[in-house]
């Protein structure tokens, strides 16, 4: 089990670079939108990335998760290669016709979705830039199912470097703005597709397979239609926002949000991408659930301890990632609520893997409408009267109640222990230190610096002292060394 856990973390400590290469180009790229984009343009922008993910959502109808579920129980190499074209040429039909509906309804919509005028070729160049970044979306899937992380990292890191070319080229010599934005992440997509052709070629046996793919979309599509009903509700926050108070405040928001999804994007992300290929080519070993709770437990005292770093450092991460606007600075207060509430979706995203394994989609399916339904009432109630904090406070609700949810669920198939007065002990220390770390006085850098480290060390011996941090936590810091499973 120890050589389980090495090489689960040492590729999630791969894919952790990817995460963090993609979150740091965030970090250079939003003081550059902001020097040549307002605050309302910038809420624009937050809104064209909740477009994306509905997009995302709906394209391949669930086949992608299919595929990710059935990719190792073909038999022979052929037959994956026959899958995989499968997959592609499905989830490219369905993209594009996602696509075209899509533009219809931004075309036609634009100004009511926005309450801004966007021009009609800024809608072009995200609608192609979407497409292209679809049509490598199933190869990076194959990346993960054949555990190369490396070379998934070395194509993020690609596309990364084109689209920081393009944009500082658009924005700061030809100064075209919000249009400027949307044609480096098309000409970044493109040029990042093309290289992969060989990749997708070479991967590919021209042959459709009909009943895998009819399998992939019964398994699939009850998260698929669940998958866009959530990201539909769940990301409806930013607009609910604009109809009741206006693209400033869904600025402020979103800012926030990107701070605090740090989390989402080095942690969460990492560690379940590299877990869940890994527990779906494992699952039905004998011990492959006693492996499950160990890293249940691990993710738990990342997550927190991750979680709190974040927020203790949030003030001096907006400052440079806003290029040091009063504006955004305003916002950071809602940090902790938004790492709360991501903390609980990460451990709800583990725990979907114990019902994937007993096939359980419409169970998952049915947690995710309900739980977003919960946000979206709770937005309508809060967001007209308390703005951005209001949006904050109802998604940690709904993720509070999916992960309680989802506890319940899990625990009626496998043999699953949750201490639950120790996980309440341990929320309430990193609310504790959270709440705390707004406390501070006016003190030198230096000194503030100082006293935040001590909180991170404090509450990490405090894991220690409790017993969620046990020895074989150690193995994590001898990731480079360890040997592949």
């Amino acid at each position: 089990m120890q050589n389980q856990t090495r090489f689960v973390f040492k590729q999630s400590f791969i894919y952790s670079i990817g995460n963090t290469i993609t979150k740091l180009s965030g970090v250079i790229l939003i003081p550059l939108y902001l020097k040549y984009i307002n605050e309302q343009e910038f809420g624009v922008v937050t809104l064209f990335e909740t477009l994306f993910q509905f997009i995302l959502m709906l394209s391949g109808w669930g086949v992608k998760g299919g595929f990710s579920r059935w990719y190792h129980e073909m038999k022979s190499a052929i037959e994956k290669k026959q899958l995989f074209f499968t997959t592609w040429s499905f989830n490219f039909c369905t993209t594009l016709l996602t696509l075209i509906v899509s533009a219809v309804v931004l075309i036609f919509y634009g100004d009511y979705i926005f309450r801004y005028e966007v021009s009609t070729s800024t809608i072009v160049y995200f609608l192609l830039g979407t497409l292209f970044r679809l049509m490598y979306d199933v190869p990076f899937y194959l990346l993960k199912l054949e555990q190369k992380a490396s070379l998934l990292t070395i194509w993020t890191a690609l596309n990364i470097v084109i689209l920081l070319g393009f944009t500082f080229y658009f924005l700061e010599i030809k100064k075209m703005g919000l249009e400027g934005i949307y044609m480096a992440q098309m000409l970044a997509h493109i040029f990042t597709f093309i290289p992969m052709l060989p990749l997708i070629i070479g991967n590919m046996k021209p042959l459709f397979f009909t009943n895998p793919l009819r399998e992939m979309i019964n398994y699939g599509l009850p998260l698929a239609l669940s998958g866009i009903l959530t990201t539909v509700l769940t990301l409806s926050d930013r607009h609910i926002l604009n109809q009741y108070q206006n693209l400033e405040e869904v600025a402020g928001y979103s800012m926030a949000f990107k701070v605090a999804n740090l989390v989402q994007m080095i942690i969460v992300s990492s560690l379940i991408t590299s877990y869940s290929n890994y527990f779906f080519k494992t699952m039905h070993n004998d011990d492959s659930m006693m492996f499950f709770q160990k890293i249940t437990r691990l993710f738990i005292v990342l997550l927190t301890i991750g979680g709190l770093g974040i927020v203790l450092f949030s003030p001096e991460i907006t400052y440079i990632v806003s290029y040091g606007s009063a504006f955004f600075q305003a916002s950071v207060y809602l940090v902790p609520l938004l790492i709360a509430g991501l903390i609980f979706s990460g451990l709800r995203q583990l725990l979907t893997l114990p019902l994937n394994k007993h096939k359980k989609t419409m169970q998952i399916s049915f947690i995710l409408i309900i739980s977003a339904i919960v946000n979206i009432i709770g937005n309508f109630i809060l967001v007209p009267h308390f703005g951005k904090t209001g949006a904050s406070v109802s998604t940690l609700v709904s993720q509070l109640f999916s992960l309680v949810w989802f506890v319940y669920a899990v625990r009626k198939f496998e043999n699953i222990t949750f201490s639950v007065p120790l996980l309440l002990l341990l929320m309430i220390l990193w609310g504790g230190f959270s709440w705390l770390a707004y406390q501070l006085p006016n003190l030198p850098l230096f000194l503030v610096w100082l006293v935040k480290g001590l909180f991170l060390l404090l509450y990490t011996g405090l894991l220690f002292a409790f017993g969620f941090i046990k020895k074989d936590f150690l193995l994590v810091f001898k990731l480079l060394q360890a040997k592949k499973v």
